[in-house]
């Protein structure tokens, strides 16, 4: 009879937690310096819709830019939980969810960058 793996024993889980962690730890790094070298500003865009013209933009402050940090952590925090909870049932679905959260990072990313570089 074969023994259980746990999920701390697999290395491919392993790899995707620190694949995640290190995306979520790059999302707060750049969020934070490019807030830091905006200091001063009090208006960043928060929200653009190109297609009802050149100036709809809605503007808000670094509360709302924040907001980016907390979404990046409760993603890693919730991939996390459910991926650990999900493995004694089907260690795949643990590997789908963990991976599926790496380009929820990544998209992330590439939204608050645009976010911060428009304004």
């Amino acid at each position: 009879m074969a023994t259980q793996k746990h999920f701390l024993q697999d290395r491919t889980a392993l790899l995707l937690v620190s694949g995640t962690a290190f995306l979520t730890l790059a999302s707060i790094v750049l969020i934070l310096l490019k807030l830091g070298s905006g200091q001063g500003t009090s208006n960043y865009i928060v929200s653009y819709r190109a297609s009802l013209g050149i100036d709809r933009y809605t503007t808000g402050t670094v509360r709302d830019i924040i907001s980016f940090i907390v979404a990046a952590v409760l993603i890693f925090g919730l991939s996390l939980v459910l991926s650990y909870r999900s493995y004694p049932v089907k260690r795949e679905l643990s590997l789908v969810v963990l991976a599926l959260t790496v380009p929820l990072l990544l998209f992330l990313i590439v939204v608050s960058n645009a976010l911060l570089v428009l304004r």
